[in-house]
């Protein structure tokens, strides 16, 4: 059996996975990613919104990173533009409305949000100013100005192609060992590997991957189910979020990206119990859109855990972690990979230093409200 050693080891190719390997580049080392890109992926039905503001009601210091992560977005893009590949980043605004028993919700939401952003307007009334007059059956929404969004499947694509200079191995992690500080031992079905530093980015299989390391912390994954569908005159630039999780978002080529439903179900297929949801729910929002044609159907699993947040943390010695965004993996990739970078090489960045503390696993205990 072969053994390859590297210098960091990253478990989890995805879309943080890969922006961590992106980041970590910077330095002169030799770098792994392990991934079988069999499993239940959150990428690959993900709707790219960059909605930083669109899930928060107070301030904490998830809501600074995702606010600081929306800004770094923009010029992660011109990055990746100016290197060849367009994630087709646009900045259309968001308008977040009240589903069913969601007007309250929504008021709330708005008195935070317009007391830290002028721009955030709240409408009663007819919504036929936005998506072209289309709105139905809804009065009651949030306007969000500086939300954007990305295809997402174009992002994972450009980085995978931008860290070809990286060792990728398509392969099933079996299982991980602590030799003695700075060195392990990762076996997969056909290889074992070590390295000094080990990167945990694998979604909802991080929880799996850090019991061998004797680190307690359970994940699961969110399925979620979308729809694209092709519709070439409805001409919609902003995207639709309803409180009850429903959305549109208006894609390239006419092209509608419609999710998302919310599933415990483990099943990596898409049910017609969903699509019945997706379309019902399209239709009482915006019936013109299912005048158009259903292109495709997807399904992807958010990780999340107890927590409802992400960690980003050093949990061992050489063992760092970054999982458990749920539904805002696109929109803090480029800060987790950085921060994962900075924790790693430059403690002292005032990056590392702001949130070095604030998305800690060994606060997995904490009581959840």
């Amino acid at each position: 059996m072969v053994i390859t050693k590297f210098d960091v080891l990253i478990i989890g190719g995805g879309i943080i996975g890969q922006s961590i390997g992106y980041h970590l580049k910077k330095e002169d080392i030799t770098i792994g990613i392990i991934d079988d890109y069999n499993g239940c992926r959150a990428t690959h039905a993900a709707g790219g919104m960059l909605g930083a503001q669109n899930e928060f009601y107070d301030d904490s210091p998830l809501f600074q990173l995702c606010i600081e992560g929306q800004y770094m977005i923009k010029d992660y893009a011109d990055e990746l533009f100016r290197l060849g590949h367009d994630i087709d980043y646009c900045q259309h605004g968001l308008l977040k409305i009240a589903s069913h028993d969601g007007a309250n919700d929504l008021r709330q939401q708005y008195d935070f949000l317009s007391s830290q952003f002028t721009t955030t307007k709240l409408y009663e009334g007819s919504l036929h100013k936005f998506a072209n007059g289309h709105i139905r059956n809804h009065d009651l929404a949030m306007w969000i100005p500086t939300d954007g969004q990305v295809n997402a499947v174009k992002y994972h694509t450009a980085l995978m192609q931008l860290n070809d200079d990286i060792t990728f191995i398509d392969d099933r992690v079996i299982r991980v060992e602590s030799l003695h500080a700075n060195e392990f031992i990762v076996t997969t079905n056909r290889g074992t590997y070590h390295c000094e530093r080990l990167v945990v980015a694998a979604g909802m299989y991080s929880g799996t991957i850090l019991k061998s390391l004797n680190v307690d912390f359970h994940m699961h994954g969110v399925k979620g189910e979308v729809m694209t569908i092709y519709h070439p005159t409805l001409c919609m630039k902003e995207t639709l979020f309803q409180t009850n999780g429903h959305y549109i978002v208006p894609k390239a080529e006419d092209l509608y990206l419609v999710g998302a439903t919310t599933s415990m179900n483990q099943e990596n297929i898409v049910h017609e119990e969903g699509l019945t949801w997706l379309k019902s729910m399209t239709y009482n929002l915006l019936p013109e859109l299912m005048n158009g044609e259903i292109k495709d159907t997807r399904c992807g699993f958010r990780p999340d855990s107890a927590l409802h947040r992400p960690v980003i943390d050093e949990v061992q010695n050489g063992v760092f972690v970054a999982t458990g965004h749920y539904r805002n993996g696109i929109l803090l990739s480029k800060i987790t990979g950085k921060l994962v970078h900075k924790l790693m090489f430059d403690k002292n960045n005032p990056l590392a230093i702001k949130y070095q503390n604030k998305f800690k696993l060994e606060d997995s205990r904490e009581t959840i409200c």
